[in-house]
């Protein structure tokens, strides 16, 4: 678990010091989007070193370029407008003094763990009944987001089903329609014309429209996954582990294997329909594609997104 998540499961009174902690100079947001590679990067030694702050300070403005890509894809402008303007601020901030930024992150961090270090402490006599509870609750919520998972990937089958009608009809329409166009030219004839391509114009809205629907469903798809994946292998994998340790010198019995296993086949076996739906949504591509054509524009991002969840 990354320091800022252990943060944000403080009682308010420890929160509202990390709240105090962050203002304009380096604002909670980054802190927030950027968690776990900020806290790899070796800020003390950037604090006096002139050449790694440089390096780190270029690497944190590709980070924000990276999640204003991710953004984007989702279509969401205020997040976007967020993380620009968060960009130009370290920019007008800190281009000239990299250290500067350096010593701000460093500083911070360390307050953050003087922060966990006192939380601990007033929480050491509540750690056993406290433990179980949290271990049980964060049970459910895996348990939840792996069902979103799986819930999620059925969702986006249909669609693609209605996406696959609608594209069948559209292209029927639009070729009969073209085979039409050099029938008599009546006034009966114009007036069947202009319904049907009315008609037509409909359908084609209608498939962009479905088009981006899934696409964008995809790449959230995608994103919840990666985090439910990360909270196994990060946080309950390293549970499990340190639970067997227990077991085998006279603790409890560690039980939670069997479940710990579903966990990571239902994600697995999601990621392998979401790459069936994704050949899907190529094989529709390579049948009919047009200007501005959602799959064109994302397929490959989404491919990139699957290899970082594999």
């Amino acid at each position: 678990m990354t320091q800022w998540c252990e943060l944000q499961q403080l009682d308010a009174k420890f929160l509202e010091q990390v709240h105090q902690l962050y203002d304009d100079n380096f604002p909670m947001e980054i802190r927030q989007y950027l968690a776990q590679w900020l806290e790899n990067q070796d800020w003390e030694h950037a604090a006096s070193n002139v050449s790694m702050a440089t390096i780190l300070f270029f690497n944190l403005l590709s980070q924000l370029d990276d999640q204003y890509s991710r953004f984007a894809l989702e279509n969401n402008f205020l997040l976007q407008h967020n993380i620009r303007k968060s960009k130009r601020n370290l920019q007008d901030n800190y281009q000239e003094d990299p250290l500067q930024m350096a010593l701000v992150i460093c500083t911070r961090l360390k307050e953050e763990r003087k922060i966990l270090s006192n939380a601990r402490k007033c929480d050491q006599n509540h750690i056993g009944s406290t433990h179980t509870n949290v271990m049980l609750d964060k049970h459910k919520e895996l348990d939840m987001k792996v069902k979103d998972v799986k819930n999620r990937v059925l969702e986006i089958e249909q669609e693609i089903k209605l996406l696959e009608d609608v594209q069948d009809e559209y292209d029927f329409k639009y070729k009969t329609f073209q085979n039409r166009d050099h029938e008599p030219n009546d006034v009966l004839v114009q007036n069947e014309h202009r319904k049907e391509e009315l008609i037509i114009k409909n359908l084609f809205y209608t498939m962009d429209v479905k088009r981006k629907e899934v696409v964008q469903k995809i790449a959230e798809l995608l994103l919840v996954t990666d985090q439910t994946q990360g909270a196994l292998i990060n946080e309950e994998l390293v549970d499990w582990k340190r639970r067997q340790q227990i077991s085998c010198i006279g603790g409890p019995p560690n039980a939670c294997l069997d479940q710990l296993q579903n966990w990571f086949t239902v994600v697995a076996e999601s990621l392998q329909q979401v790459r069936q739906q994704l050949r899907k949504l190529e094989e529709l591509e390579q049948k009919l594609t047009y200007e501005q054509d959602p799959i064109t524009h994302h397929k490959q991002i989404l491919h990139e997104q699957i290899g970082r969840a594999h």
